[in-house]
């Protein structure tokens, strides 16, 4: 998704939540009456959890809209590693000591 549509949206699921908070806090002091849809009183409780939901996704869209641009990893490559050495050890190539 491009970045400037994750921004529209983080905006709009932004604006979303606070209607949803608002409603839920005008229904909670008795301003308003609780809805009723498909024949069901739906109480504060459930509006409280669609304001968290709608908050929750505005702000995933918000990290993806305006986090910086992944840093892009170079590709190393390495020697094939199956267990084998080209070369054989040697007796003649002993470890250097320390002390001289």
């Amino acid at each position: 998704m491009n970045r400037e549509i994750s921004k529209f949206f983080s905006g709009a699921f932004a604006g979303i939540a606070y209607a949803h908070a608002g409603y839920a806090i005008a229904a909670s002091n008795g301003i308003i009456d609780e809805p009723v849809f498909l024949g069901r009183k739906w109480g504060v409780g459930f509006m409280w959890t669609e304001a968290a939901v709608y908050f929750t996704i505005a702000v995933a869209l918000g990290y993806i809209g305006w986090r910086s641009e992944p840093v892009k990893l170079q590709v190393v490559s390495a020697p094939e590693t199956n267990g084998q050495r080209k070369q054989a050890a040697s007796a003649a190539s002993e470890p250097l000591s320390a002390s001289s």
